[in-house]
This record gives structure tokens, C-alpha cells and sequence, in this order.
């Protein structure tokens, strides 16, 4: 049984160069990922809050008119309500059980 080649410091340091080369790309291609989910988790977000609003607005057409501060307070003052908290206490239970 023949005893296999030593590899030339040329070649090992050709092999170094090229692992150094691969882990760049991964690590760019980690970036494009990265860029790419939070550009998916922003339109997701956005997608969201935009189907909300028009749900607030398709039960108080009053919103319309209102300012920030007006449908905020409103909000404030809905969700503070007694059936609300009991709403969202439940809702919180069911999703930690």
C-alpha cells in the first residue's frame, strides 16, 4: 500500500485562501437572507396594521374625522373597558394553555 502524497505548502495555502473565499460568499449570502427576511417581516407588519386600521374604520366611520389623538383616546378608553379586559384575559389564558 502506496502511502498518500503530503500536500506542498503552495496547496495548503491555496486550500486556506479558497476556505476563506467560501466562508465570504456564505457569509454575504447570510446577509441577503437577513435582508430579505426583514423585508418580509416589515411587509407582513405593514400588511397588518393596514387591514387593522380599515377594520377600525369599518366599525367607526367616525374615525375618518378623528386625529391621532381622538382615535387613540377612543382606543384607550374601548380597550380599558370591563367585557374588554375579560376579552383579552381569556385570549392571553388560551394561548398560554
Amino acid at each position: 500500500m502506496t502511502k498518500p502524497r503530503e500536500k506542498t505548502c503552495e496547496e495548503l495555502t491555496a486550500e486556506i485562501e479558497d476556505g476563506k473565499k467560501k466562508i465570504l460568499q456564505f457569509e454575504n449570502w447570510e446577509k441577503v437572507l437577513r435582508q430579505k427576511l426583514s423585508q418580509e417581516e416589515r411587509r407582513t407588519r405593514s400588511h397588518r396594521l393596514i387591514v387593522r386600521g380599515a377594520v377600525f374604520e369599518s366599525i367607526v366611520p367616525e374615525a375618518k374625522n378623528m386625529t391621532d389623538e381622538e382615535a387613540t383616546a377612543l382606543l384607550r378608553l374601548a380597550l380599558t373597558s370591563e367585557p374588554a379586559r375579560e376579552f383579552l384575559k381569556k385570549r392571553a389564558e388560551k394561548t398560554t394553555s
